[in-house]
């Protein structure tokens, strides 16, 4: 860690920017580190991840990585049964029921990829597009706009970190974080923030914690689920 930046494991939510503290103690996160890097022989970038991971759990915090390319997961059929048949539950018999449940209950969700033409990787994308049975079918007006209910009382924060191609510019990172905030928002939560590995690892867990500070979200209730049940929110589409 660089002089000015302390992160106390006996405080895990206490750290200092200058000497002055910034924020106050808050109980341990649950933190979900999704990573859509398709590429095991990608070390530079699975190494920023574990490092993310080490010193938030050093902190006392409770941090996992999902690693998508050892998961099997299929395409979102656009079925909709997730909204009508088997509300909350995916139709394809797949490792997704494992990354909602993470999801739902985690305090921040961080979603992570090396850019490819500009985006996610298609594996993180195609994860991205089946969090629809989190959501409820029906819509509703949010800040003037349609937006589909939330199914559960809880949504966590919404992080993402990337990797840049070796073209990247400042552009196509707007147009990213922009795509990222519309997405966030369409899965009832806020971008906290919006990071590159670039950026020194002290320097985005302290960015982490400022911006869920600022969203005032340092703790987020919510009640562990053991399963997705149907009896959570029922619905008829008639």
């Amino acid at each position: 860690m660089t002089g000015d930046f302390t992160l106390f494991t006996d405080f895990p939510c206490f750290y200092t920017e200058g000497g002055s503290i910034l924020a106050s103690k808050f109980d341990a996160m649950q933190i979900i580190i999704v990573n859509g890097n398709p590429d095991g022989q990608n070390e530079a970038f699975e190494e920023y991840l574990m490092e993310y991971q080490n010193k938030f759990s050093a902190a006392g915090h409770n941090v996992r990585i999902i690693m998508l390319r050892d998961m099997k997961l299929g395409f979102c059929m656009g079925c909709f049964n997730c909204w009508h048949t088997t509300p909350g539950i995916c139709s394809i018999d797949d490792d997704i029921k494992h990354i909602h449940q993470a999801v739902i209950n985690a305090d921040l969700v961080v979603w992570s990829s090396p850019l490819v033409k500009g985006f996610f990787t298609s594996l993180l994308k195609k994860v991205q597009e089946r969090m629809i049975p989190l959501l409820h079918p029906y819509v509703e007006l949010v800040n003037g706009e349609i937006h589909h209910r939330r199914r559960y009382g809880h949504y966590p924060g919404y992080g993402v970190i990337v990797e840049k191609e070796a073209d990247s510019d400042s552009e196509e990172m707007r147009i990213m974080r922009k795509i990222q905030e519309r997405y966030a928002l369409n899965f009832r939560s806020e971008l906290n923030f919006f990071l590159t590995t670039e950026t020194p690892v002290s320097e985005a867990i302290r960015e982490t914690i400022r911006s869920i500070r600022a969203n005032g979200a340092l703790r987020l209730k919510c009640e562990p689920m053991a399963e997705p049940a149907l009896t959570l929110y029922t619905c008829s589409l008639n």
